[in-house]
């Protein structure tokens, strides 16, 4: 048992200070979970001497120990399900007129999981010491991703943060629809990959040495394939070994190759140039881009630092740098449904509603619906492409099993001829 001190909120929002023993910083924060309080300092006594849970410390010698690291550690595994359903609850409240101190005292109060309270309350702390939502969240860039910290920004500068996070809450739980819809299909060819490999190992383990005896009698050479697998059977460790090394190698191979900007400028050029995943590729960058130009211009930020700001959420390099053309051409007085028409970065039917709503003075609510028909159309493209995989797969994975064992039931028939030699 250890002695911990402690800095929490009560149910009214005071803060209070205390230490409680508990077996860890772990147990010692459930614990006051359960009396009531919400916490966001706790720190270890210095000397272990025992002392009753819950009990007031007048002038406490603090000391700074682990508990950012802690934060830390829990946000990693803060995954893109916990982020939507913390992102909803944030912008429910911003959006009932909730201040973000009172809206984090709510998330991280009673029935909330450990790590969803912690990231609330280290929020929380960061607020109150005057950083700004996005300030906060950027020292958690491992929990809220770039696109977000840059869309939150733009809200907090428009005074329109709670109606930003609801957008950012859409946006997520598109993302999340279609990851587990991709999780969902490929169950199935899973299985069936798993089931091949089980197949594979039956037929070079069990079925190869009780047929290669029948021709190494008769003075026969093994059928090519019979020959191939025995090869494999005999070598499978010298296999195994050299698969190992090539794996290493590559992996060795490609974090190099991340460091140079010039590959990965090749590597994302190349993604676009792919028939269907260059598409797909496109799309999502586009979308992405036109959110956070359209989100930053409601926000009233300038034309230029808005699309520059923008610009700077393409991953894509390749994109990125057509962006960037894109982007030189507007201060020079070409429109911009006509700049970004060059390169093809935008679909014809949004740069025609660009144009609209360049002409109407509604450039930033236009892009704004932009990015939601991009994204739909995206969505739609990623479902297509799902439910072709599954047959696709279950087609060559079953050809490719099913030619393997065409081939060894062929070399098995032509045992039938050894008995005419």
């Amino acid at each position: 048992m250890a002695t911990f001190h402690y800095k929490a909120y009560t149910a009214r929002g005071a803060i209070t200070a205390g230490t409680i023993v508990a077996e860890g910083v772990d147990a010692a924060i459930d614990a006051l979970y359960g009396a009531g309080l919400t916490p966001f300092e706790t720190h270890g006594v210095a000397d272990q001497a025992p002392a009753r849970a819950l009990q007031p410390s007048a002038s406490p010698q603090e000391t700074e120990t682990s508990v950012w690291k802690r934060e830390v550690v829990q946000s990693n595994r803060f995954g893109l399900k916990e982020l939507t359903a913390f992102t909803v609850e944030l912008a429910s409240l911003i959006n009932s007129g909730l201040t973000l101190d009172a809206a984090f005292r709510i998330i991280a109060g009673p029935g909330a999981s450990p790590k969803t309270a912690r990231l609330a309350n280290g929020l929380l702390k960061d607020v109150l010491a005057g950083l700004q939502l996005s300030e906060a969240m950027a020292q958690r860039a491992d929990v809220f991703p770039s696109d977000y910290r840059a869309i939150l920004a733009a809200g907090e500068a428009g005074g329109v943060t709670g109606r930003v996070l609801t957008q950012i809450a859409e946006l997520l739980g598109r993302r999340l629809e279609i990851r587990n819809k991709i999780t969902s299909a490929l169950v199935y060819p899973m299985v069936l990959i798993l089931m091949s490999l089980v197949s594979v190992v039956v037929i070079v383990f069990v079925l190869i040495p009780s047929i290669s005896p029948i021709f190494t009698d008769a003075g026969l050479p093994l059928p090519g394939i019979l020959h191939f697998f025995e090869e494999v059977q005999d070598n499978w460790l010298i296999v195994l070994l050299a698969s190992a090394l090539c794996g290493a190698a590559g992996f060795v191979a490609w974090g190099r190759a991340k460091q140079n900007p010039e590959v990965m400028l090749g590597v994302d050029r190349l993604k676009c140039l792919l028939p269907v995943v260059g598409r797909l590729v496109q799309s999502r960058e586009a979308g992405g881009f036109a959110r956070a130009l359209g989100t930053l211009l409601v926000a009233r930020v300038p034309l230029m630092s808005a699309m520059q700001t923008a610009r700077a959420l393409v991953t894509n390099r390749h994109l990125n740098a057509l962006y960037g053309n894109a982007i030189k051409r507007v201060p020079e007085g070409t429109p911009m449904h006509r700049a970004f028409d060059s390169d093809g970065l935008l679909p014809p039917a949004s740069l025609r509603l660009v144009a609209v709503g360049e002409e109407s003075g509604q450039l930033g609510p236009m892009l704004i619906q932009v990015a939601t028909v991009i994204e739909a159309d995206l969505q739609r493209r990623i479902e297509r492409m799902v439910g072709l995989l599954t047959p696709a797969l279950t087609l060559l994975i079953g050809g490719s099993i099913g030619g393997l064992i065409m081939h060894v039931m062929s070399a098995v028939l032509s045992i039938n001829n050894l008995a005419f030699q």
